[in-house]
């Protein structure tokens, strides 16, 4: 059996979301590595804010003067220097926030996948927007919960820092999904969408 028969084979709606995402994924990576990243149209924003947004949380929950953030560099192992923003406790430096952590990818993984489902445009807007915002505040809770362990539990920094809050953070957009996916008449929207293509 060729490749064209196997395809053929696939559902409609299947074809059409691999189809979408496929798109999606390319465009995006595209715009990303050519243009966002080398000037850091979008990760510096969303760095600088996350710096700030875990500064401010942890003061809230502490002497207010505990917890500062200001813009600095990490040198990788490798050479390669990289903007990060610096969290310090008094003057100690006990978090690095880079790009890398700033939550932007798994934003983008996550409406990516809600633009490609069938749903009506109001409510894809609704469940992106809202989305974006709690992953980013969960981010913040994740930056914060990591300086909290880099100080109080240095040992468990990197099972944290991998594992953990990786796992909580992709939990919850999952989590997210799921509702999106629980809406009235979705299964029949995707049934719809199959039986046109």
């Amino acid at each position: 059996m060729g490749i064209s028969e196997k395809w053929k084979q696939i559902p409609g709606p299947v074809k059409s979301f691999l189809w979408k995402a496929m798109v999606l994924f390319i465009v995006w990576k595209a715009l990303y590595l050519s243009i966002l990243i080398p000037d850091r149209v979008l990760d510096k924003p969303i760095t600088d804010a996350v710096g700030v947004s875990t500064a401010r949380t942890l003061n809230f929950f502490s002497r207010p003067s505990d917890y500062s953030v200001r813009p600095g560099v990490n040198v990788k192992k490798d050479g390669e220097r990289e903007d990060v923003m610096i969290l310090s406790r008094g003057h100690e430096r006990v978090l690095s926030i880079a790009d890398a952590c700033n939550g932007l990818e798994v934003m983008v993984l996550y409406a990516g996948l809600i633009l490609c489902l069938p749903s009506g445009k109001s409510r894809k807007a609704l469940f992106i927007l809202a989305g974006m915002v709690l992953i980013e505040v969960l981010n913040v809770i994740r930056c914060a919960g990591l300086a909290l362990v880099y100080q109080y539990h240095p040992e468990y920094l990197d099972f944290s820092h991998h594992y953990l809050f990786t796992f909580v953070v992709y939990a919850f957009i999952f989590w997210l999904w799921y509702l999106f996916s629980k809406a009235p008449g979705f299964a029949q929207k995707l049934q719809l969408n199959g039986s046109t293509q």
